[in-house]
């Protein structure tokens, strides 16, 4: 079996030959600390599939159908810019580059140096109500939607332009002949709209206060997000992926009730459609979602990631529980840095011992890999999953 033959089997909850893995560096410093030679490699699909073989991972990305950005260097442009969110706001340093999206949000993208450990941290500024930081890298300047009135200006993309799909085609074959699988990525539908639309703030509140409101925006995001899927479908990819990070390590940002009205519907209409061409359908979510995982089997979703001991998804419990309905990816802690020789390969030993039997079960880390990992580390986590993945006898 190639590595696309064995993630069927485990989407499928068949036994396969190999666990598959899914794992990754979280930024271009982990990169330059652990496989620098990636950085060198300038043709993307070589280095697509050096980093997949270095980390062993079984499926590619071959193209998104998320919102484009680009770099604001035009002096046209940063008058723009200061004219909608002012001088300070979008005042140059050579610490950052200036990123404007399609929908019109800008962002600052901090140039990362080389002792800088990139991190989730939402952060949560003076006035303690909002999260205007994606990354320590990337801080929102302004969002397209501040308040509610400014929804009525928003334009979307068209997300059947031919030009946002160029070279998948060609991607999905050159992966698929590698025997990969192939995954082309799309907005979230909860955290594309925090991340690319409205401010957290906003967003949160009119779920609980506003639901029309609400289910507009959700109705706007979500009708883009399924047609941009249809035409990755169409090119062929074998799974639609996109992130959807719905709470914190004790709970969810907002009631299982409000997932089930707003956010569930677009979840069943993503797997219904993904479905239909015979492809499969996997979630990246952060976060405690033990109070709807119910519900996100009930939609079809065939995988979530990450699933970690840090946000309190126990690989156990919800192998039992959910173990013959989705596949659960993770499972490793995100402090395998940390850890000993002798911790570590226990560590990943548990989780293949818990997760794998039967099928639907991914082995990757949550947060990634981070730039605290040693190269010694990162070479034996490396070589004790390749081991155990293959021969499960533990021995």
């Amino acid at each position: 079996m190639n590595k696309l033959e064995n993630m069927l089997a485990t989407y499928l909850h068949e036994e396969p030959e190999v666990v598959p893995q899914g794992i990754n560096f979280v930024d271009n410093v982990t990169t330059r600390k652990l496989a620098p030679e990636l950085l060198t490699i300038k043709d993307w699909r070589k280095k697509a599939t050096v980093e997949a073989r270095l980390l062993d991972n079984f499926s590619i990305g071959c193209g998104g159908g998320g919102f484009r950005a680009k770099e604001i260097k035009s002096s046209r442009d940063l008058g723009r810019l200061v004219a909608a969110a002012g001088r300070e706001a979008v005042k140059s340093s050579l610490g950052y580059d200036l990123i404007e999206t399609e929908l019109g949000m800008i962002k600052r993208r901090y140039k990362l140096k080389n002792l800088h450990h990139a991190s989730w941290r939402p952060a949560v500024p003076r006035d303690g109500a909002d999260i205007r930081t994606l990354h320590d890298w990337t801080e929102i300047v302004k969002h397209p939607v501040e308040k509610e009135e400014d929804l009525d200006q928003l334009e979307f993309p068209n997300p059947d332009d031919p030009s946002r799909y160029e070279g998948v085609e060609e991607n999905l074959r050159f992966f698929t002949d590698l025997g990969y699988m192939t995954t082309g990525g799309i907005n979230g539908f909860f955290s594309a709209v925090w991340y690319e639309i409205m401010p957290f703030r906003l967003w949160l509140a009119s779920l609980v206060r506003d639901k029309a409101f609400a289910k507009r925006v959700a109705v706007m995001n979500g009708e883009f997000n399924l047609r941009a899927a249809e035409n990755l479908l169409e090119r062929g990819v074998h799974c639609i992926t996109w992130g959807d990070d719905m709470g914190y390590k004790k709970g969810m940002f907002f009631s299982r009730e409000v997932y089930e009205d707003v956010i569930w519907p677009w979840h069943k209409k993503i797997a219904d459609l993904v479905h239909k061409y015979g492809a499969f359908a996997e979630m990246h979510v952060d976060g405690n979602i033990n109070a709807i995982m119910d519900l996100v089997v009930e939609a079809g979703i065939d995988a979530i990631n990450n699933v970690g001991p840090g946000d309190n998804m126990d690989l156990a419990e919800l192998k039992e529980k959910y173990g013959g309905k989705i596949t659960l990816h993770g499972g490793l802690s995100r402090f395998t840095s940390r850890m000993s020789n002798e911790q570590l390969k226990a560590h990943i030993i548990d989780r293949i011992a818990i997760g794998s039997p039967g099928g639907g079960f991914i082995l990757g880390q949550e947060g990634a890999i981070h730039s605290d990992m040693s190269p010694e580390t990162f070479r034996f986590m490396m070589k004790v999953s390749r081991k155990y993945r293959r021969n499960r006898s533990f021995s």
